[in-house]
């Protein structure tokens, strides 16, 4: 009953409580803003795994990555994660009815994990 989150090829293991990794890998659309910024200078540790939730609930609700820039621009994504600029679509109108396919709950939980301050 873990859950296991790995990039396939990039994944660590943290060993020990307070344990910080250094490196500065991974796919841009799901790096945490303190890999970022630290470039792996700081370290960073189970926080970013955090993050990383935040980002598959969000690309498996709305079927892309929340920070995702057009053409693929690795800096310009790496920009609006350190920005925190993302949003959710806007409602759709069918038969009538406004239908989001995104809960206010589901919304509440994603805004909590991807903050720009991992304490």
């Amino acid at each position: 009953m873990e859950l296991k989150i790995t990039d396939f090829g990039l994944a660590t293991k943290i060993e020990n409580y307070g344990e910080k990794k250094k490196e500065f890998c991974g796919t841009p659309n799901y790096m945490a803003p303190e890999i970022i910024n630290g470039k792996g200078r700081k370290g960073h540790s189970y926080e970013v795994d955090i993050w990383s939730i935040g980002i598959i609930m969000y690309t498996l609700l709305v079927g892309k990555t929340p920070f995702e820039a057009p053409g693929n621009d690795t800096e310009q994504t790496y920009k609006n994660i350190l920005r925190g600029e993302y949003e959710f679509p806007e409602p759709k109108i069918i038969n009538g009815k406004e239908v989001t396919g995104i809960s206010d709950d589901a919304k509440d939980l994603i805004q909590k994990i991807l903050v720009q301050d991992p304490r």
